[in-house]
């Protein structure tokens, strides 16, 4: 009799633990190809399964864009609870940082403003424009990117 009260309490604690996590994987624009350790998974926004006992290298791949590289790793969070066996079964463990949220960058902006900004500025337009009149980008790429070229060469 003790057995089988035993066996499904033990079940249930041991389906509370959860080594695996879905990490939100999103990108403004959307539509980037999102690659997890070099093997292609999807496009955001996309939710990645991942098991939490590890490390991960995420990449963001968009024509006409920046690559943006993320590592992610599990940490320990502080439960409330922690015995047993179960403290080191992993289900204590979220990823850092949580979800990848990114703003992707205009490839053909520079790393930092050079000595003739108002120049660069309107050739990056002019980059921005061409590639909304080929067809490259949306209408909607094209209002972001005109966005992110004006944040970009209005910081200080």
């Amino acid at each position: 009799m003790k057995k089988l009260l035993l066996t499904p309490v033990f079940a249930i604690i041991l389906s509370a633990c959860t080594f695996t996590e879905d990490v939100a994987v999103t990108s403004m624009p959307e539509g980037a190809n999102v690659f997890v350790n070099d093997e292609l998974v999807g496009q955001t926004p996309a939710i990645v399964n991942l098991e939490k006992d590890g490390v991960y290298d995420i990449k963001l791949v968009k024509k006409g864009y920046k690559d943006v590289n993320v590592n992610l790793a599990t940490a320990k969070s502080n439960p409330f609870i922690k015995f047993g066996p179960l403290v080191d079964a992993g289900y204590y463990k979220e990823f850092e940082p949580a979800n990848v949220v990114t703003k992707l960058t205009p490839a053909f902006l520079p790393d930092v403003v050079g000595n003739d900004p108002f120049g660069d500025l309107s050739k990056s337009i002019e980059k921005a424009d061409a590639m909304r009149k080929s067809g490259e980008i949306t209408p909607e790429e094209h209002s972001y990117m005109i966005l992110a070229i004006t944040e970009f060469f209005s910081q200080k």
